[in-house]
């Protein structure tokens, strides 16, 4: 058996180390195109949730539950009734309000007649005082010729004094009066101003007996049972809004340094896969890291200190077109890739969010003019 020459063994080896160099030069050229080429202008990162605005449903006014009309996974539209409440006591208070309100209005009323009498009172009492003086001065002559006696000229003294006193008790009844009725209109006296919030009070309790959606979406979590007594602190429902979605991406601190407001992203969320690529753009990067804002911050100054690549949020604003057609769920995956192309973005600098993407409560906005307008028929009715 012939034996392999020893300087072809080693012409073998040498090529295939050359060959191996060549394909170790080969990768790393390979690499290099791909950051010089695409690398150096992109970003991803796999640690990114869909987030939402999560509306806690509590009650506004204190009752047993009468009625539930939703149940979990429903879709409502904003004003649409979701429970009720027993009103049989918010429409006790409410009944016993507006008839506070008529008797405070005809007290005003009454007390508006009595000031015409006041100054009926005044007028009698001047009279009698000029009478009085007049008698008066008529007998100082008389008394001066012995023609009366000193008993019947201190009378009418008195009696002139008693009709100054009147005069002045009256002066003083009209002010008194005329501080009840300081204001013309009679909606601004404070005792009638007291009646009326108290009407409106007791109907916007009334009216929040029936529990409404304060915006549209589905209902995530329903903690509410027929017979249950609930106040204002307690949370019955949740909704989540079905439009204005957004993500949370925890970039590493080192992946920040190219990274600005307003560049665009492209999103592949786990629940479509690679079928659906979603669109959006870089709102606005956190203030601080994860870490800092953390129930337990870490403490960094202790002795057994390590460290940890930190993670920064970075908040993007999705296609709604895209969400329409393909509807995702709060706290679902998401992986991101950034295109860092654009650099005249702002970097810790958060743009200002548009007006439709704001959450207004407006449910009792209408129940305000109700009270005003029901407010208004009353006082005419009793004036």
């Amino acid at each position: 058996m012939s034996e392999t020459p020893e300087p072809l063994n080693n012409q073998k080896k040498r090529n295939n180390i050359l060959l191996l160099l060549a394909f170790f030069f080969l990768l790393c050229g390979g690499g290099y195109a791909y950051y010089y080429t695409y690398g150096q202008f992109y970003e991803s990162t796999d640690n990114a949730y869909v987030g939402q605005n999560i509306v806690y449903v509590t009650p506004q006014t204190t009752g047993n539950v009468n009625a539930i009309y939703v149940s979990e996974m429903q879709n409502v539209k904003a004003g649409d009734k979701l429970a009720q409440l027993d009103s049989r006591d918010a429409q006790l208070a409410f009944s016993s309000a507006k008839m506070a309100l008529a008797e405070s209005v005809r007290q005003i009323k009454q007390t508006q007649m009595l000031k015409d009498e006041a100054k009926n009172a005044i007028s009698v009492a001047q009279v009698n005082l000029d009478k009085t003086k007049a008698d008066l001065e008529r007998n100082k002559f008389l008394l001066s010729k012995g023609a009366i006696t000193g008993e019947r000229f201190q009378n009418l003294e008195f009696a002139k004094d008693s009709a100054d006193a009147t005069l002045q008790m009256a002066n003083k009844k009209l002010l008194s009066i005329n501080a009840l009725l300081k204001d013309k209109d009679i909606s601004k006296n404070p005792q009638v101003q007291n009646a009326i919030l108290r009407v409106q009070k007791t109907y916007l309790d009334l009216k929040r007996c029936d529990i409404l959606a304060p915006v549209s979406g589905m209902i995530a979590k329903k903690n509410l049972s027929l017979g249950e007594s609930v106040t204002p602190n307690a949370t019955i429902l949740s909704i989540v809004p079905q439009q204005d979605f957004w993500v949370d991406a925890n970039f590493k601190e080192t992946q920040l340094q190219h990274i600005r407001i307003g560049q665009d992203v492209k999103l592949i969320s786990d629940l479509y896969g690679n079928d659906m690529t979603f669109h959006g753009k870089i709102e606005g990067i956190a203030a601080g890291t994860g870490a800092v804002f953390s129930l337990l911050p870490a403490q960094n100054a202790s002795g057994n200190w390590i460290k940890i690549v930190q993670r920064v949020p970075v908040r993007i604003t999705l296609d709604p077109k895209e969400i329409q057609t393909h509807p995702l769920q709060v706290g679902s995956s998401m992986s991101i890739t950034v295109d860092l192309h654009k650099q005249d973005g702002g970097f810790l600098k958060r743009v200002t969010s548009k007006d439709e993407n704001k959450l207004n409560y407006k449910l009792y906005d209408n129940s305000d003019n109700e009270a005003k307008a029901l407010v208004k028929e009353i006082i005419e009715q009793n004036l």
